[in-house]
């Protein structure tokens, strides 16, 4: 058979002097679309062509040929390694073009005989450029993870029907599916042939499931983990009810914000993950149905020096974290958490021990969650239960633990509120709200109006 190499070769310099690489910039809208088309189609060809050059290169470099194998002749371990080394691909796209040649190949014998290939559907339609090689590979790598369980008539119609789909030959498919609804259309098949199939999966992943904590490393302390499907549902529900912005003042309009480039949240979507689990966090810990350590409801122990405390400087120790943690995690916890003054003398015997203070009972939290509705910065839509209370006048200033003083705020905004710019005030009892200069040049005080009562009795007072 003659060499295609040098032909090949010639149609990669044809399609050079077609379409250059900044080409695409030039073209019209309907030109861009019909060549994004015909490129595809270019490529399906293609790779079914690297899948079966793969295929052919593995079959002759298979084990029992020893030394005298392809790859062997040429210095390689493998197959694996010989297509490395001449493509320049990746080993994950080398890996899969050998799954799917192996696949798809028609099989001599020892004797000579011509076996046909173990999907040739997907060969058919490779070898035409129907499919891709994405949703080739989707198709075969499913049926063949139950093909150990399941009768070969079975994977042979779920082969038909699946290619069919791809391929838009199917009754029920008005269209060519893409390579991600044929891998979740193969899911479905997987389930339907083993009905038992995510038994043992599921058991492996009872005994699987953990969460570790690392020790703390530059200010983190680490988590990894893999948690079970249903699990992971469920919290992926929290967060997708969650991340919506919920920093996105009322003070300016979409344009505005745009005009001045501002993001409605400036956290990350793995920050905001991290806020609502500490949200999570706080609510078991607040539970009634959580268990209690020596009668009471589980609390984290945070210790600092009063005149530390007092200054408004130093650090403080959590209990259980063998590092400190800044004077800002300390005013953190002492706002949301409440204060118990303990007296030491300098040999370390308790001298003094002071009733806890500074926090708010769970009726005064019941009352300032039906005032405030959640937390007190416009825009943000974490609800009240994952809030926390802020005392308005600070410790340093003997600000008091009652409903006049006290606000709903979420982790994050609490845990901010030094350097977001945000500012709160308490006028006869009801809070009021300041935004930061860039957001409010005027600079005004208004009210929160996060329930829904007080949102009714602000839009009332709009006269129409």
């Amino acid at each position: 058979m003659r060499n295609p190499a040098p032909e090949l070769d010639a149609v990669t310099g044809t399609l050079a002097g077609v379409l250059g690489f900044d080409d695409a910039a030039g073209l019209a809208d309907d030109a861009l679309l019909e060549t994004t088309g015909a490129l595809e189609r270019l490529g399906r060809w293609l790779s079914a062509a690297q899948v079966a050059v793969a295929g052919e290169i593995d079959d002759r470099s298979r084990r029992e040929l020893g030394t005298e194998g392809l790859s062997a002749r040429r210095g390689c371990r493998n197959s694996t390694e010989l297509l490395e080394r001449i493509t320049r691909a990746s080993s994950e796209m080398i890996s899969r073009r050998l799954k799917i040649g192996r696949a798809t190949r028609v099989r001599t014998t020892l004797t000579g005989d011509r076996l046909p290939a173990p999907y040739p559907n997907v060969a058919e339609a490779l070898g035409v450029g129907a499919i891709s090689i994405d949703a080739a590979h989707a198709i075969i790598r499913g049926l063949s993870s139950v093909a150990a369980v399941v009768d070969i008539c079975s994977i042979q119609a779920a082969e038909y029907e699946l290619v069919a789909a791809a391929t838009g030959t199917s009754p029920e498919s008005p269209m060519p599916c893409t390579a991600e609804e044929t891998r979740m259309q193969t899911d479905v098949w997987k389930v339907r042939l083993d009905q038992d199939g995510r038994i043992p999966i599921e058991e492996r992943a009872m005994r699987m499931r953990s969460i570790t904590l690392g020790r703390e490393r530059d200010g983190l302390v680490w988590l990894r983990g893999a948690l079970v499907p249903d699990v992971a549902a469920k919290f992926l529900t929290l967060v997708d009810a969650y991340t919506s912005p919920r920093t996105a003042p009322a003070f300016l309009t979409e344009e505005e914000l745009a005009a001045h480039d501002l993001e409605h949240d400036p956290r990350t979507r793995d920050q905001q993950r991290h806020d609502i689990f500490a949200g999570i966090v706080d609510i078991a810990a607040r539970s009634a149905e959580a268990p209690t350590m020596g009668g009471a409801a589980p609390v984290v122990m945070v210790s600092v020096r009063q005149e530390d405390l007092e200054a408004g400087h130093g650090v403080g120790h959590i209990d259980g974290l063998d590092t400190p943690v800044s004077m800002r995690v300390i005013k953190h916890y002492t706002c949301a958490g409440g204060t118990q003054r303990v007296v030491v003398d300098d040999a370390g015997r308790i001298i003094e021990l002071g009733s806890p203070e500074r926090c708010f009972t769970a009726q005064q939290r019941r009352a300032i969650a039906l005032r405030d509705g959640g937390c007190s910065v416009p825009g943000c839509h974490v609800p009240a239960a994952w809030c926390e209370i802020h005392h308005v006048d600070p410790a340093e200033n003997n600000g008091p633990t009652h409903t006049d003083n006290g606000l709903m705020l979420c982790w994050f905004h609490h845990r901010s509120l030094d350097t977001s710019g945000w500012q709160f005030r308490m006028v006869n009892g009801a809070p009021q709200v300041k935004a930061p200069p860039w957001l409010d040049s005027e600079q005004r005080w208004r009210p929160t109006i996060g329930s829904r009562t007080r949102r009714r009795d602000a839009v009332e007072k709009v006269p129409i």
